[in-house]
């Protein structure tokens, strides 16, 4: 074991060396194109505020009408307003950003755990990951998003999706479709993945976080009564299991849908002048959100199928400085005659200290198969504490402690340094 002077040492050398790096999701082309500041939408990036989550369901623009008057990026015109009273004799006008919609992020982790020849060493994973986002608005209907990933073991991943914004309440999406944000809006702080994601039917082929791949997808929102809270929904269709050669393995497509509704807080699609980025208290919204979500598909080619289903839930409490969320996942997979069970939940909490200041746990616990009896179930704690350095600068340390007495060699200790610009 290595002494606390060395891993004093190790730990001043990765703060050194991780400017290189960051994590996914947050887009700071918004925070360009608005000149505000990423905590107007973020609790703590990639996690969004109520503010946040209204600004992406109005098709990422500002609630209310307000996305020109608060638009300070002024963008380029496609043609005249005119060209309106004259379609079908002219081309219907549009805008593009006046700048490239570009964000660039990375992640870069130091882990102290025992995969280096089954003894407790530190070792760098930097850059773990590197990944381009570009999002944004074409005029008032169309809106898109978009990222490119790149790993350190140099694979290539990439997700695009375009919308056609009828209205808050009505969206249509093509592209890159799924459940991903069942777990939960698929936004974590932490370096560990949400065990429900990650949870895979019988043949190993398909987890939550894989979506359903190529498709089209029906989405919305709307404010509850007096303008707080409000539902948001999504159905969709797609084509399911496939690999780097093919977009579709079989001929089955994957069908989801998932529905949330909100008592308090900030409403869904907002309605307000929202949150200013001098705002101490972004990190406020006083709310309780139920959730629940449906999955079926078919994973791997016709003559071995692998039918599997998913449902599950959640619940997203934030009062005052606390937020809690909690999800429950069962899967069921039917593959070469046999049925499997899956169970996996997670309870976290989050606690502001100060505004940049973070700390959190998490409990969660994966059986996957409930009908085998082996004592197979990993429990997990995860402590940790986030420190915003800047609001687009973010330092996390957690430590990943099995509860099982089979595991418990298992622990990790990972500092993590995230950057986005």
């Amino acid at each position: 074991m290595k002494s606390p002077s060395s891993f004093v040492l190790t730990i001043i050398l990765l703060m050194g060396l991780s400017l290189l790096v960051r994590e996914t999701q947050a887009i700071p082309s918004f925070a360009r194109k608005y000149k505000t500041s990423c905590s107007t939408c973020h609790y703590a990036f990639p996690k969004l505020n109520g503010f946040g989550k209204a600004f992406k369901n109005n098709g990422y623009r500002y609630p209310a009408g307000q996305d020109l008057e608060m638009t300070k990026e002024e963008p380029v015109s496609l043609g005249a307003d005119a060209y309106k009273k004259v379609w079908p004799n002219a081309i219907w006008p549009s805008d593009i950003p006046g700048t490239a919609p570009i964000a660039l992020n990375a992640i870069g982790r130091f882990h102290y755990d025992n995969t280096v020849n089954d003894k407790k060493s530190g070792y760098f994973e930097i850059p773990s990951v590197f990944d381009f986002f570009y999002g944004g608005t074409l005029g008032d209907k169309i809106s898109y998003f978009g990222e490119v990933e790149l790993t350190r073991t140099a694979d290539v991943e990439y997700q695009f999706a375009v919308n056609y914004d009828f209205k808050p309440g009505f969206h249509l999406k093509l592209g890159s479709v799924g459940l991903e944000d069942a777990t939960p809006d698929h936004l974590t702080l932490t370096a560990e993945d949400y065990n429900v994601g990650s949870l895979q039917n019988q043949s190993g082929t398909w987890q939550l976080t894989d979506g359903a791949g190529g498709g089209l997808e029906l989405w919305g929102a709307g404010n509850g009564p007096g303008g707080k809270g409000g539902f948001t929904y999504k159905v969709g269709i797609g084509n399911g299991h496939s690999d780097d050669n093919n977009f579709d393995l079989n001929r089955k497509k994957d069908y989801y849908g998932r529905i949330t509704y909100k008592i308090g807080g900030l409403g869904e699609i907002g309605g307000t002048t929202g949150q200013a980025s001098n705002q101490s208290e972004f990190y406020i919204d006083n709310s309780l959100r139920f959730g629940a979500f449906v999955y079926k598909g078919t994973a791997n080619p016709d003559s071995t199928r692998d039918k599997f289903s998913v449902i599950g839930g959640d619940i997203d409490w934030w009062y005052k400085r606390f937020n809690m969320t909690a999800v429950v996942l069962q899967m069921k997979s039917k593959y070469l005659g046999t049925n499997r069970n899956s169970l996996a939940w997670f309870v976290e909490g989050n606690y502001v200290i100060y505004p940049w200041l973070i700390g959190r746990a998490r409990y969660e616990s994966t059986d996957p198969d409930t009908n085998d009896n082996s004592n197979q179930v990993e429990n997990n704690i995860l402590p940790g504490i986030v420190v915003m350095l800047r609001a687009n600068v973010r330092l996390s340390m957690e430590y990943l402690k099995p509860l099982d007495k089979s595991r418990k060699a298992d622990d990790r200790f990972t500092i993590q340094f995230n950057l986005a610009f």
